[in-house]
């Protein structure tokens, strides 16, 4: 009789359920994001994201015994260039939102991983197999069908190019930091690297704040707010934790699943909004677009 079998599967079923939560805290934020920017700016929010989860993060590990003080006092300098990488990510992820819409915005920050594995066989010699080379092409024709598709139906084209520059952006600056993460995991602790990044961005993302916005704020934009920062929180964590189960070949083609779930939210929420949300102006090629695009993603990430 095989015993650890049993301990393998629940620890697997753990893993997948952790990544899920993550790909459906990631799937709804677009959402949510869209809502608070009828109330505050782009820089107040994702300043606020990071500070909130800086605060909460520290009074956890402070509690668990970490020292978290400590580390920061002589924080690596890699970490302190990883935080502003993605302050500049959330910021542009959050404009990108602002400037045009959620499914748009989720669906473009995909070039991310895609650029992630490109950056890996140039800079560090990777080798690609012919399923990834195939969702190269598969994943350029779905981006490529999006982009007309949206190009075709947006209201505002300078608009739309502004916040396609804002999400490509995004894309970039989140290679930058999780490659700087990935050297630092080698040493540190996943956790007391997210205390240190959300620490940083939240300092780099102070002077975007609009500081009035704060004045006379009623209890729905706090809980939106709160609502974000808690977002960030259990996202990040609960990836941090798939990562301990479950291989990254399993994690990142579940995660990249995440803008088909913001469009279909948006199928439905706008509808309950009260407004605060307008409906998607995507046609017939851009939904194909979006679903060709991710299923190139997916072959790319998944390496077998």
């Amino acid at each position: 009789m095989n015993l650890p079998e049993p301990k393998q599967n629940t620890n697997y079923l753990r893993g997948i359920l952790f990544v899920m939560v993550t790909a459906l805290l990631w799937g709804f934020l677009p959402i949510i994001l869209k809502i608070a920017l009828n109330q505050f700016s782009s820089g107040t929010i994702a300043c606020f994201r990071f500070f909130f989860a800086f605060v909460v993060l520290f009074l956890i590990l402070s509690i668990k015994g970490s020292q978290p003080a400590r580390f920061l006092r002589k924080p690596p300098m890699l970490g302190v260039a990883a935080g502003v990488a993605l302050a500049v990510n959330y910021f542009g992820m959050t404009e990108s939102v602002n400037l045009s819409s959620p499914a748009n915005s989720a669906i473009l920050i995909q070039l991310a991983p895609v650029i992630l594995v490109i950056v890996g066989v140039v800079l560090f010699r990777e080798k690609v197999n012919w399923q990834q080379f195939l969702g190269f092409v598969i994943a350029a024709l779905g981006f490529t069908l999006f982009y007309r598709d949206q190009l075709g139906n947006v209201k505002n084209i300078e608009l739309y190019s502004s916040a396609t520059v804002y999400v490509v952006l995004a894309a970039v600056v989140w290679v930058v930091y999780i490659s700087f993460q990935k050297i630092l995991s080698r040493d540190h602790s996943s956790q007391m690297l997210n205390l240190l990044v959300y620490g940083v961005a939240s300092l780099a993302l102070m002077s975007t704040v609009t500081w009035p916005e704060f004045s006379g704020l009623g209890w729905q934009g706090w809980v939106l707010l709160v609502v974000l920062g808690i977002n960030t929180l259990l996202a990040y964590g609960a990836l941090a934790e798939a990562v301990k189960y479950i291989p990254l070949t399993v994690i990142s083609p579940v995660i990249t699943l995440n803008p088909l779930i913001t469009m279909s939210a948006m199928l439905v929420v706008p509808q309950f909004s009260g407004g605060l949300l307008v409906p998607e102006n995507i046609g017939t090629g851009g939904y194909l677009g979006a679903v060709i695009a991710v299923t190139g993603v997916v072959l790319v990430l998944a390496k077998k």
